[in-house]
């Protein structure tokens, strides 16, 4: 299009009044001549997107003269004009590449963790009065203080939550591929980011589970969720909720877990990295109860009668071998 179709264009966008073809025509227009703002991932969504532009083209527009006036005027450099048009718009897109960076600084200002040693729990009481009972090894991640229309946290591994509750601001627990959304109950999540499998087990009062943006099952007490983080499959099964959490008293209960999840226990209760070679024992299911206190050696004992197998433990890691 020529200059003076682009003023005209440009006066009707500030003022509302385009119509659906000369708005597709501008957004041409736009798309043309500034690729590289569409190719930076600077803009949180559409409508961010369109209030960006909104600002570059009202910037654009202040060097602009009003076409309805009756006022002749030629552009006598327009190199220097098409200089300035790219000088603002390097300018707001600089801004803008550079706000997710000013956002997550200040995020992390406000934001703290904390991670259960190896072998111990740790119970972390947020400013609302909830409070987080972290499994060893596990990790979560919270505000200092809570602000807007929710109680949000990050959880890595497993923990058990009781909730303070507040109608106003439901707490939602992201874990990555799973979401628990609550306003005030006490429910057990085990998510690890090593694990195919989450698992979330209600206490006390009701509990919503998302994945994708789609809410799996609302849970009561007793009732579990088991969901597969690779397939998307989940099921849902009355149980009692003691035995979920029975790691809090230090026992540690393996209900036929695979060798995935008994590595993980190794790693988090003992420290020791757990390592096979053989593919049955990879693939085998686990099933015994043991306490955080006993002697490694002890434990070890058991889970080689139980499979048949031989263990070597040297530098921190235990060697399975047939």
């Amino acid at each position: 299009m020529d200059k003076k179709e682009l003023y005209q264009l440009l006066n009707k966008s500030k003022k509302g009044i385009l119509t659906p073809q000369e708005q597709a025509k501008l957004d041409q227009w736009y798309a043309d001549f500034d690729v590289t703002a569409k190719d930076l991932d600077v803009f949180a969504d559409g409508r961010h997107e369109k209030e960006v532009r909104k600002r570059l083209l009202d910037r654009i527009l202040d060097n602009v003269p009003n076409t309805r006036s009756r006022t002749v005027f030629r552009i006598r450099k327009p190199i220097q004009w098409a200089a300035a048009i790219l000088l603002v718009s390097a300018a707001t897109l600089l801004y803008y590449q550079r706000l997710p960076h000013r956002m997550a600084s200040r995020l992390a200002e406000n934001h703290q963790t904390s991670t259960a040693p190896t072998g111990k729990l740790l119970n972390v009481r947020l400013e609302d009065g909830s409070e987080i009972l972290l499994n060893a090894g596990s990790t979560v991640s919270y505000p200092k203080q809570f602000a807007g229309g929710i109680r949000e946290v990050y959880l890595e591994g497993e923990a058990f939550f009781h909730i303070a509750p507040d109608a106003a601001k439901p707490f939602i627990v992201k874990t990555g591929k799973m979401d628990i959304r609550v306003l005030g109950t006490s429910f057990n999540v085990r998510a690890h980011p090593n694990m195919d499998q989450a698992k979330v087990t209600v206490a006390t009062g009701k509990v919503s589970v998302e994945a994708n943006g789609k809410t799996l099952s609302l849970l009561n007490p007793n009732q579990e969720i088991s969901y597969d983080k690779e397939t998307t499959q989940f099921e849902v099964a009355n149980t009692d909720a003691k035995l979920a959490t029975s790691w809090q008293t230090g026992e540690i209960r393996l209900d036929g877990v695979s060798f995935q999840e008994l590595a993980i226990v190794m790693k988090n209760t003992w420290g020791m990295t757990l390592e096979t070679s053989s593919e049955r024992l990879k693939s085998a299911n686990y099933k015994t109860t043991f306490h955080a206190t006993n002697r490694l050696d002890d434990v070890m004992q058991v889970i080689g009668k139980m499979t048949n197998v031989n263990y070597e433990i040297k530098n921190q890691k235990i060697v399975l071998y047939e």
